[in-house]
């Protein structure tokens, strides 16, 4: 064994150490309050269920087509082996992204010499992005481990000599990571741009093959179902506010300058330091330019996958909408933008002799310096939210409007008939903790008529006015008060004499009316007997206490 190879070996244990302390200490237990988490779930549980790839929270079921099945096939395996608290589910996040840093140190060392590489990968391990995303229910992660897998095994299989089963490794692993999420298609793009310029054309055609199938297949099941596909929404202004219409091929280009402005003065820097001011944006500039200019120096030299999939990664989301922006995209491209950013720096400064090493050292601690006090913060808001957790339940951290929310849909989820359907502000949240009752947002549109024909659409006899972001309180609510005589009175939640937060029955067409309004407002009457369950309104509170603990109520059903 060479004095490299040991070094080699020790650097990895050390950034495999490093990243795992970190994930630890910044773990925070807490569910996201974002919808993805919750789609994840659900389709895991879908697929655990035998109901197929579906959209278990909508009443309307339907296939699946947006978010690529990998993610939430691995969720399902680990439901089916027990799993059913959030720890559970985030722990397979956190050990990914340790795994993937470990992945990027093997990756980097091919390219720089050991110290070098083991400062990229502690930096990345360190960075504010692979630390935030760690611990949420995301398949983030799990797509960076497969996209520097396949990175770092073709590499490996393409050089010095032809090594097909480390390429059968990076082909499987670029797959997967277009399976993961749909961002992976630049990365098959590259696969195949890589061996058509290494002249390598029955590979290219068996590669090809192997790519057109299962992407091919996925494709024409996205197409004329499912709702929200990537497909359709990319060609919004704005997917959020369809209203707003379709871009136009100016405003693409205005996209793109608006989107790398944004990246490069406030996303990708954030992502590495987490931390805001004027001089973020310096920061940014300076890492970008030394990054293109590493680039350029590898392309000049050997254009692999990673040369080619950069940009074409970079094109895809600078054309995405802006909404879309986030620090969240830049974690695929970090590593390679910090291995780039290194190879410039060792450039510059290899006049300098053993100076280069004392450059490095304070370039390395510029960097580590602010992205591990956004870590310490990071470390500090986990550990109180975990003090939280204890008396207030998996949601605790959000406040009282969420753990309203929380424990009405808790409430729901025994009281509310089989088959019953909810419009709400958070439907596949909503679904997760109320332990499987489909919902469906209601319409960002005031007028009765439209929250009516929705409701009437998807079979839904309640609609949930929270307070979880007043969006409720803007819509929903302002229909009820124009037409009080479609609804009536289910249950109040939280203080007040009826509740600060309100589960309104929906009257069947036949049953309805305009109702009576007041200057004081409307009176709802209570809605007939059949639209809650009879039973022991105590022993319901009491089963409602299972929304504050850590088994996810979608789960609960295969806990003993």
């Amino acid at each position: 064994m060479t004095v490299r190879s040991t070094l080699r070996r020790i650097l990895l244990v050390v950034t495999l150490a490093w990243s795992a302390g970190l994930v630890w200490a910044a773990f925070n237990p807490a569910p996201h309050s974002g919808g993805d988490n919750a789609a994840y779930l659900a389709l895991a549980d879908a697929v655990v269920e035998g109901d197929g790839y579906v959209d278990a929270y909508d009443p309307q079921r339907a296939p699946h087509s947006k978010y690529p099945p990998l993610f939430p096939l691995v969720l399902a395996g680990a439901a089916l082996l027990g799993a059913s608290t959030w720890g559970a589910f985030k722990l397979i996040v956190a050990v990914a992204t340790v795994l993937a840093t470990g992945l990027v140190f093997l990756w980097a060392e091919r390219r720089l010499e050991p110290w070098r590489a083991f400062a990229v990968t502690v930096l990345l391990a360190s960075s504010s992005g692979v630390v935030y995303y760690s611990h949420w229910i995301l398949s983030d992660p799990l797509f960076v481990l497969l996209t520097v897998l396949a990175l770092w095994a073709l590499e490996r299989g393409g050089s010095p000599s032809w090594d097909a089963r480390w390429l059968a490794v990076g082909v499987g692993a670029a797959l997967g990571a277009y399976f993961t999420r749909s961002a992976g298609l630049p990365l098959l793009m590259a696969v195949l741009a890589w061996l058509a310029l290494r002249r390598r054309y029955r590979a290219l055609g068996v590669v090809a093959a192997v790519f057109a199938v299962p992407a091919g297949l996925w494709w024409i099941r996205g197409l004329g179902v499912g709702v929200g596909d990537y497909g359709a929404e990319f060609w919004l202004v704005d997917p959020y506010q369809p209203g707003l219409g379709t871009v136009s091929p100016t405003g693409l280009l205005g996209r793109a300058a608006s989107n790398a402005m944004a990246y490069a003065t406030r996303h990708v820097p954030t992502a590495l330091v987490g931390a805001h001011g004027p001089w973020i944006a310096v920061f940014g500039l300076a890492l970008l330019g030394a990054a293109a200019r590493g680039w350029l120096t590898r392309v000049r030299a050997a254009t692999g996958v990673a040369e080619i999939f950069l940009p074409l990664y970079l094109g895809l989301v600078l054309v995405w909408p802006e909404v879309w922006g986030g620090d969240r995209f830049v974690l695929p491209v970090l590593p390679l933008l910090l291995v780039y950013a290194a190879t410039a720096l060792e450039g510059w400064t290899r006049r300098l002799g053993g100076g280069a090493h004392v450059v490095g050292g304070l370039v390395v601690a510029a960097v580590l310096v602010p992205a591990l006090g956004s870590f310490a913060g990071a470390a500090r808001d986990a550990r109180t939210c975990a003090s939280v957790l204890e008396t207030g339940g998996p949601f605790g951290c959000y406040g009282p409007r969420v753990v309203e929310f929380v424990d009405a849909a808790a409430w729901m989820g025994e009281a509310l008939p089989e088959g019953s359907a909810v419009m709400t502000r958070k439907p596949r949240i909503f679904y997760v903790v109320s332990g499987g009752i489909p919902s469906r947002a209601f319409p960002f549109d005031p007028s009765p008529e439209v929250q009516l024909a929705v409701a009437d659409e998807v079979g839904a006899r309640y609609v949930f006015l929270d307070r979880w972001d007043g969006q409720a309180g803007r819509f929903a609510a302002v229909a009820v008060q124009a037409r009080p005589g479609a609804f009536c009175f289910v249950r109040g939640f939280g203080p007040g004499a009826s509740g600060s937060s309100q589960l309104l029955g929906i009257l069947p067409p036949s049953s309805r009316s305009e109702g009576i309004r007041t200057d004081a407002g409307v009176s709802l009457g209570p809605c007939p007997a059949d639209y809650v369950v009879p039973g022991d309104a105590t022993a319901r509170e009491d089963r409602q206490s299972s929304s504050s603990t850590t088994t996810i109520p979608l789960f609960s059903s295969s806990v003993p």
